[in-house]
């Protein structure tokens, strides 16, 4: 099983919460598992699990995501 380190990843960006960094990875695995044509390409690929994929994406600050409440993107 791997080892993320999720509370570096919480404390060192602009997540800020626990639940937003699940939400972020969750809507990345959506976009991973099912891809459309404007869809990123793995960015990660070393676990066998998209989830696991998707969050360490996350964690290593490897995608950007659009925050809507300050309407700008956020590289995280």
């Amino acid at each position: 099983m791997p080892f993320l380190d999720i509370e570096k990843a919480i404390k060192g960006s602009e997540i800020g919460s626990r639940f937003r960094l699940v939400h972020i990875a969750g809507q990345r695995a959506r976009e991973l598992n099912a891809p459309s044509e404007g869809t990123i390409p793995p960015v990660v690929t070393e676990f066998s699990k998209i989830t696991t994929n998707a969050l360490q994406e996350v964690i290593e600050r490897k995608i950007v995501f659009l925050d809507k409440n300050a309407e700008t993107a956020t590289e995280i």
